[in-house]
């Protein structure tokens, strides 16, 4: 296992468990203290945790701020989220017209997207958080939706985010849920969110739906649409067989 990829797996242990012993983490990953206290170095220093006496817990941010709230939802399940960033880099093309919604999973991915340097590409996204990234990286056509910013979601929305919308085609569409239900259905438990992924499901020539498998077979409040009108689901790799087989009824692409 590369340090990067152990490191993103130590995060996602600390933050469901919120603190992690070095000797647990040691044994966890096959690897001595010293390795493990480099890695917690390195995650202290990006700023996701603490390092405490014989361990480390989670970076612990001021909840009133939607920032920190975002935050806090881009550390839990952290090392998934990864995962699937890095398999939908397969699908993002240059020359082409994208939409990447607010989701912290899709947040994930379009850092990771930047660093890629795709040549050619106009991102459109409804994330402020993911256009206060996007001057970092110049390469990028950056376009905003607009709309009204929701600071406890970290999101824009209203009639204006969706009459812009109604002007946009794209090429494909990187999107998360809430939760995919058991009877194949993409759900949310935002309203002003569902009215904004309905559109872009409507507009894209190509739908990626990110969703790790802590969502899978978990329903939301909204519904936004059939599973079967992705392309394809992309999954961290601790999906389950039955989940595949369950999730393939729907007839999209899953990895």
């Amino acid at each position: 296992m590369i340090p990067e990829e152990r490191r993103d797996r130590i995060l996602s242990l600390i933050t469901e468990h919120e603190v992690c012993s070095m000797k647990t983490l040691a044994r966890e990953f096959g690897v001595s203290r010293v390795t493990i206290q480099r890695d917690l170095t390195a995650l202290e220093e990006s700023g996701h945790i603490l390092k405490v006496h014989g361990g480390a817990k989670i970076q612990k941010t001021d909840v009133n701020t939607f920032e920190s709230r975002f935050n806090i939802r881009i550390k839990q399940n952290y090392g998934r989220k990864k995962q699937i960033a890095k398999k939908a880099l397969a699908f993002a093309k240059p020359h082409t017209c994208v939409f990447i919604d607010s989701s912290s999973t899709a947040h994930v991915f379009g850092l990771e997207l930047f660093r890629q340097g795709v040549q050619d590409m106009a991102v459109v996204t409804n994330s402020p958080s993911l256009l206060y990234e996007a001057g970092r990286y110049p390469d990028y056509r950056i376009i905003s939706t607009g709309g009204e910013l929701l600071r406890s979601s970290s999101l824009y929305a209203g009639e204006w985010v969706l009459d812009f919308l109604d002007k946009i085609n794209f090429d494909c569409a990187f999107i998360s849920a809430a939760g995919v239900s058991k009877d194949l259905k993409i759900t949310t438990a935002n309203r002003e969110l569902s009215s904004i992924l309905m559109k872009v499901i409507r507009k894209s020539a190509e739908i990626n739906l990110l969703v790790d498998s802590t969502k899978l077979f978990r329903q939301g409040m909204i519904t936004v649409g059939e599973l079967s009108a992705c392309t394809r689901l992309i999954t961290d790799n601790e999906a389950t067989e039955a989940q595949k087989g369950a999730l393939s009824r729907a007839g999209v692409e899953f990895l």
